[in-house]
């Protein structure tokens, strides 16, 4: 089987993320000491059949959440406040830049992700729409050459500028 590799690391293809799982179709998931096994379990239902269906993308989409999360510790309102709204603008838009202009898959992620019972329908509201924010500052980092310095610079202005929702 072959393996990809993405900046030197490995990226598990669609077979070895099945073998993670036994009984994947009776839905009843046992990881394999894979390292992967809490992220996964943290997945909505969705976003697993994301994982299933486009393995490499979601390895960049998680390798895109913890550079939005390392910039979302580091501001204030981490739970629906500023830094939330920062944080989910900042992933969308890496995830647009790693799925390509105008691709539909950073926005597919993004409702899966956002498809969760613990999220309320306020909450939810906030995060599509800061997630939206990002798909376009994806596509204008994509159009403009932006580095991902400039891309954050840009979340943070349309947080600055009344762009973002930020809080309840």
């Amino acid at each position: 089987m072959s393996n990809f590799y993405n900046n030197g690391q490995r990226m598990p293809n669609i077979f070895e993320r099945a073998r993670a799982c036994d009984n994947w179709n009776e839905g009843n998931f046992q990881p394999q000491e894979d390292g992967y096994e809490d992220t996964y379990y943290k997945l909505t239902d969705d976003e697993k059949s994301f994982v299933f269906r486009h393995p490499g993308y979601a390895f960049k989409f998680n390798a895109n959440a913890e550079k939005a999360k390392k910039v979302g510790r580091n501001l204030d309102g981490t739970v629906n406040g500023y830094g939330d709204a920062v944080r989910h603008c900042y992933w969308c838009a890496l995830n647009q830049v790693s799925a390509g202009l105008n691709s539909p898959l950073a926005e597919e992620f993004g409702n899966a992700h956002e498809n969760t019972p613990t999220n309320t329908e306020k909450e939810k509201r906030m995060d599509l729409h800061n997630n939206a924010v990002g798909y376009h500052l994806g596509n204008q980092a994509i159009i403009n050459g932006w580095s991902e310095e400039e891309l954050l610079n840009q979340v943070i202005d349309a947080a600055n500028n009344g762009k973002l929702k930020i809080g309840l």
